[in-house]
């Protein structure tokens, strides 16, 4: 499957300004102070300078995709992260994880972001991003010294070098948050040039800000500074004022500025009147914004390294079945070529024979030279002399014949009779046909390594050319869960601490609570937002989930007790003198104990469409008779996109649900966690249609993973 590349419209914008970094910096500081920094991972991009922090906040977690040479932003798209870290990365990593965001800040109104980091002994280390000068990282400790940097130089006015103070660069232009009217314009009065230059270059802002500065104010921006009159400064600084004061109270309307064939070519943190003739689409939020401005982009440059030592992998090998397939062809030719020789020698043995008996007795017993040789041969053709017919030339050196038969012409050794030479004619065609057999083989061999290449290399430019926005995440998904064939919704605990969650703050008066009677076992909550009589199905079903999500499984058991209770029977108040673990709950009165489970868990993948609204979605499931056709376009002609969800859940609800599931089991035998989830991948893909393995090949390993049950599990052939 051929990817036509994104061709980008023509931008108003290709990176992020000033202004903008000061909306983002209060929106971070806002979602991130006293986060934490779970992992940082570099994107494979061309410059090879993008990065993704993880971080969790006490709202979850949040991704932070940041290019200093054009933007910073969080984003909801699921960027793909290479399996081994880069030497500086995993500095960062050393330093960085782990650690607690004390405060996000803008140095001034600089394009300079800097995470402040709490450190276990002396001030906060702080991770600096310069969006400036093609963009820089750089760390530095408690004492304010450089630890480490992506680029190391030295400028005229400061050095970013290891173990050296950090030195911000100087500011440009006159702080715009002090900015009166009579700074204004002893600032601008007298200047030479146009207005709209010498308002950005005086007060540190954008051009385009200073451009909307006089569309607001009626003023020409390329009249000359020195022709305006008084009241048409103060105009201006009242224009002026009014942005400074829209951006100092974040009074935004974020929103992606779009060209007439609806295209993003632009992104502001509020309206400015100088894009009125465009459309535009207003976001929830200005990271939101840019977010979605810059994934239209970014997936012409993900993998493209990969993608050139794909091709360049394909390319090679292809050069090497050509050099098989030409040796093919050769030794067909000198097998065709040595039989045909072999053969017309054993017809005209006798004149052969003779040939070289007259010639080596004319050298050995007569002395004669190879060119006296020569010109008797010749005669003897004059005479027609059978023999001396057949003579071509004598190879002196090699003391060889060339003769010729029935117009072939080929060399014999003079040294050897005529049947031998026909010996050696045929072993050569035997040489060749094994050299054939070998090469035809080591031609499959290659034929299957290029398609394999290929398809590879299909993957990665389906990759290349997909960058998907994972679905808003449900506030059940942090958990484990599943909707049972009452669709109804289940949710389970990871581990001791998201147990207690659920209890404490899920778990209603409706509910109902399921726990394996074995130590180490996922909490589960059948929710019961209806308050009817929960259907025997779904309790069986989550008697399943309970006990495969147990330490049951890791120890091989197939099956396991499993009881219930009502939520008034569970506490977190120990008898006098005991003390409860975390995770661990007080069961009072009588529990409710089921037929012990068979353990077998379900894993399945659902396509989730990504780019549609809500009308399109529900348009999409009425055409079900018709789904082949749905999947490929929406209305305008754009293409549907789908991001590929996996789930786990016991059989007879993921029946259900998915067509595309796998099915697993504990086992005894050891088995990597991360082997068996490739091979789940792997199962996803050969059983989806062709159409839809572009999307379930953008599933991440690791998301399967988290659906398998701790321990050793096998997949259970169907």
């Amino acid at each position: 499957m051929a990817v036509k590349d994104i061709k980008k419209p023509k931008l108003l914008k290709k990176n992020i300004s000033n202004i903008d970094l000061y909306v983002l910096s209060y929106e971070f500081d806002k979602t991130l102070k006293d986060g934490f920094i779970s992992n940082i991972y570099e994107i494979p991009t061309n410059e090879g300078k993008t990065i993704l922090i993880k971080c969790r906040t006490k709202d979850g977690k949040r991704n932070i995709i940041i290019d200093p040479k054009t933007r910073i932003n969080f984003t909801n798209f699921d960027y793909p992260t290479p399996p081994y870290p880069s030497q500086f990365i995993m500095a960062l990593r050393k330093y960085m994880k782990g650690r607690r965001i004390q405060r996000i800040y803008q140095h001034k109104l600089d394009r300079i972001l800097i995470f402040e980091l709490k450190s276990s002994d002396g001030d906060p280390w702080k991770f600096i991003i310069e969006f400036f000068g093609g963009g820089n990282y750089i760390l530095v400790d408690g004492e304010g010294l450089i630890y480490m940097a992506k680029r190391y130089k030295k400028m005229k006015d400061r050095a970013v070098l290891a173990k050296k103070e950090y030195i911000f660069p100087p500011s440009r232009g006159i702080d715009i948050w002090e900015i009166t009217e009579k700074i204004f314009i002893e600032t601008l009065f007298g200047k030479e040039g146009d207005i709209v230059r010498n308002i950005a270059r005086a007060f540190n802002i954008g051009g385009y800000i200073s451009e909307e500065i006089c569309l607001r104010s009626k003023i020409d921006k390329n009249r000359e500074m020195s022709s305006l009159t008084e009241e048409e400064f103060s105009t201006l600084y009242k224009s002026t004022k009014n942005i400074i004061n829209i951006i100092k109270n974040k009074e935004i309307s974020p929103r992606i500025i779009l060209n007439t064939n609806k295209k993003s070519i632009g992104f502001e943190p509020f309206n400015l009147e100088i894009y009125s003739k465009h459309s535009f689409v207003i976001k929830n939020n200005f990271n939101e914004a840019i977010d979605d401005f810059f994934s239209q982009f970014d997936s012409e440059d993900l993998f493209s390294g990969d993608l050139k030592e794909s091709k360049k992998k394909v390319s090679k090998t292809e050069k090497i079945l050509n050099s098989q397939l030409e040796k093919v062809e050769e030794s067909i030719k000198l097998r065709k070529k040595s039989l045909e020789h072999g053969h017309l020698i054993y017809q005209y043995l006798t004149e052969l024979d003779n040939l070289i008996n007259t010639i080596m007795n004319q050298k050995r017993i007569k002395k004669r030279s190879w060119k006296e040789i020569s010109e008797i041969l010749e005669q003897g053709k004059e005479k027609k002399i059978a023999e001396c017919l057949i003579f071509d030339k004598i190879f002196q050196k090699e003391v060889a014949l060339q003769i010729i038969l029935e117009g072939e012409k080929f060399k014999i050794d003079l040294k050897k009779t005529a049947i031998e030479n026909a010996q050696i004619i045929y072993s050569k065609a035997k040489k060749a046909n094994k050299k054939i057999i070998g090469a035809k083989k080591a031609a499959k061999i290659t034929k299957e390594k290029i398609l394999l290449q290929k398809e590879k290399q299909e993957q990665v430019e389906t990759r290349k050319a997909i960058l998907l926005k994972r679905p808003n995440a449900k506030w059940y998904e942090k958990y484990r869960w599943f909707i049972s064939s009452d669709n109804i919704l289940i949710v389970g605990g990871r581990d001791a601490s998201s147990n207690e969650i659920i209890v404490k703050k899920h778990m209603n008066n409706n509910d109902l609570f399921f726990h394996a009677d074995v130590r180490g076992a996922s909490v589960c909550i059948i929710k019961n937002e209806l308050n009817e009589k929960i259907p025997e199905t779904t309790i069986i079903e989550t008697a399943i989930f309970a006990s495969c999500y147990s330490s049951a499984w890791k120890l091989g058991w197939g099956n396991t007790d499993i009881y219930y209770v009502s939520p008034e029977q569970v506490s977190k108040t120990p008898k006098s003198g005991e003390f409860l673990k975390k995770g661990s709950f007080v069961i009072t009165g009588k529990k409710n104990f089921l037929s012990k489970p068979y353990l077998e868990i379900s894993i399945g993948v659902n396509l989730i469409p990504v780019n549609l609204n809500e009308d399109e979605i529900k348009a999409l499931d009425k055409d079900k008779e018709n789904l082949e056709k749905s999947q490929v376009l929406k209305e305008d002609g754009e293409e549907i996109q789908y991001f590929p969800k996996v789930f786990s859940s016991p059989l007879s609800a993921m029946k259900i649900q998915s067509s595309n599931y796998v099915r697993l089991k504990p086992s005894k035998q050891s088995v990597k966690t991360s082997a068996l989830a490739k091979k789940i991948l792997e199962i996803f893909i050969n059983n989806s249609k062709d159409q839809d393995k572009r999307w379930i090949r953008l599933i991440s390993v690791n998301d399967i993973i988290r659906l398998i049950p701790s321990g050793n599990g096998e997949i259970v052939r169907k």
